[in-house]
């Protein structure tokens, strides 16, 4: 059985990731805000909490330079991946 948390992180990864494939900037960066207000939850899961961290990482880097997001964008999509397979 899934937790409200870990419910809530799946569908805010799930519109980070639709937000990058859009190369929609703004949305992509209010779903970021929620994620890393969301990591604390998962604190006392390392591999989880270790994923989310490089997620974040490819996220803070994919808002910080509009013109490498093809490259960076492909990387966040297959981290996202790797988180929710934790989850």
């Amino acid at each position: 059985m899934f937790s409200p948390q870990r419910l809530l992180l799946h569908a805010l990864l799930n519109g980070l990731g639709e937000a990058v494939r859009r190369n929609d900037g703004l949305t992509a960066d209010r779903y970021y805000r929620r994620v890393r207000m969301m990591g604390r939850h998962f604190e006392t899961n390392p591999a989880l909490s270790n994923a989310l961290e490089r997620l974040l990482l490819a996220s803070d880097q994919w808002l910080a330079k509009p013109a490498e997001r093809y490259a960076v964008g492909q990387q966040v999509l297959e981290l996202i991946e790797s988180v929710l397979a934790l989850l």
